[in-house]
């Protein structure tokens, strides 16, 4: 893997998520990282890794030789597995969250829903850290300088497994000028762009020089431990 002077992004989930097998009130919606190499990582306290010599395990969401399990809950958190290139477990203490590193790539927004429904007034979230300067955002391609972008209503329409109904749609992002970087997608019920309350897991951005020579994934991760 070649990689040049890269941020490293901590992607995580939106407010809600999916609560599989059981039904849901109101739609949920989901961020994760769409063309990027992700690491996830869980929180102890909820989560474990269990190897394919256990019994819990179920090959279907392997990752190599392991899969997450949702102690709480118990069972497979399939929320997680939405992430199309994650690569693999690390366990911290805290807030779950996805890692990536990269300064410019692809969300994707994924809401359910136990029924046909429009999930409107979204809105992406960025808090830059560290600014050398003036922090330089873009959007599918259009340059924003508030850091609340409110973005198309999400049509969750198409049915899927259990009588759940879904939708997703992908938006690109990239960023200059932030040594760190958090994201969250909200809904603003209040209609005031002010986002409230804790996002069940975080995104995170730290920018690092990363060398340019071969290197392994794990290597490139320890980088931001």
């Amino acid at each position: 893997m070649k990689m040049s002077t890269k941020r490293g992004i901590v992607l995580a989930l939106g407010l809600a998520f999916v609560q599989a097998g059981s039904a849901m009130a109101e739609p949920s919606h989901l961020i994760y990282p769409a063309n990027v190499p992700t690491l996830f990582r869980y929180d102890v306290n909820r989560y474990e890794v269990v190897g394919s010599d256990q019994d819990k395990f179920d090959p279907s969401y392997a990752v190599g030789n392991y899969m997450l399990w949702d102690r709480v809950e118990g069972r497979v958190p399939v929320e997680i597995y939405g992430a199309p290139q994650l690569m693999g477990f690390e366990p911290t203490s805290g807030m779950s969250e996805y890692v990536t590193y990269m300064d410019d790539f692809d969300l994707i927004i994924d809401g359910f829903g136990v029924g046909p429904r429009t999930l409107g007034n979204l809105c992406m979230r960025f808090w830059p850290y560290q600014s050398s300067g003036a922090t330089g955002l873009t959007i599918d391609g259009v340059s924003r300088s508030e850091s609340t972008v409110r973005v198309p209503a999400l049509e969750v329409a198409t049915p899927v497994d259990n009588g759940y109904y879904a939708g997703s749609r992908l938006h690109h992002v990239s960023w200059t000028g932030a040594a760190a970087m958090e994201i969250v997608v909200f809904s603003d019920k209040n209609n005031d762009g002010a986002f409230q309350g804790t996002p069940a897991y975080r995104i995170v951005a730290r920018h690092s020089p990363v060398a340019t020579e071969h290197t392994s994934w794990g290597k490139i991760k320890a980088l931001y431990r």
